[in-house]
């Protein structure tokens, strides 16, 4: 059953530890099936997320990093409401050859998310970052190099999970990233379930944030 499958694969991204080959390797495995398990959870986040890049990025020709993009579903989304120039970046090839198949990217790199990621600082209108700012996967610094990523005064949008905020380090980064000046924040969800229809993950919450680069 696709719960099931969509439980054991989340089993064992929470238990790679943050291993970069083993995460990966899961990943690798799970793309061909990644859509329709995700979809099939009820996970609200795409959603969310889309209709926040909805309200926050007006122009529909901006440049977008979609940061963490898997099989690129939140692009599909954003091509189907108007967004043409949208670049992705994961860490698993296997994602992102599915990625890729869907043709909703203008290009695709294989790049980690952290402290400092190799692309152009300052060459993005937008930035969107969902279901990758969890518990065992990109760490706190990984909003250092997207901040470095976006051009002053862009939106960075992202969904990040109640664990990775109170166990994580994350609530602690997002507040010093605010109190030095660095960004504002311009709007953010309600707390919402991310798996409503998994019995074993029904606890477990997101919210979705938006902060602006300072100017």
């Amino acid at each position: 059953m696709t719960k099931n499958r969509l439980e054991d694969k989340l089993d064992a991204v929470y238990q790679s530890g943050g291993d970069r080959d083993k995460q990966d390797a899961v990943y690798d495995q799970w793309a061909r099936n990644y859509d329709q398990d995700l979809w099939a959870s009820g996970n609200p986040y795409i959603a969310l997320m889309t209709g926040m890049a909805g309200r926050h990025i007006h122009d529909k020709t901006a440049k977008i990093l979609d940061a963490g993009c898997g099989t690129g579903n939140m692009a599909q989304l954003l091509v189907a409401i108007g967004y043409k120039n949208i670049v992705g970046i994961d860490a698993s090839e296997g994602m992102l050859a599915v990625a890729r198949s869907k043709g909703v990217y203008q290009e695709v790199h294989q790049l980690l998310l952290e402290g400092k990621i190799n692309l152009s600082s300052n060459s993005f209108d937008a930035v969107t970052a969902a279901g990758v700012l969890t518990h065992g996967h990109a760490g706190p610094d990984s909003l250092d190099g997207l901040l470095t990523l976006a051009k002053p005064g862009a939106p960075i949008i992202f969904s990040i999970s109640k664990p990775a905020m109170e166990e994580c380090g994350y609530a602690d980064k997002i507040e010093a990233l605010e109190k030095s000046g660095q960004w504002r924040l311009a709007d953010q969800s309600d707390q919402f379930r991310t798996y409503p229809f998994s019995d074993q993950y029904a606890d477990l919450r997101h919210w979705i944030y938006v902060f602006r680069k300072s100017d």
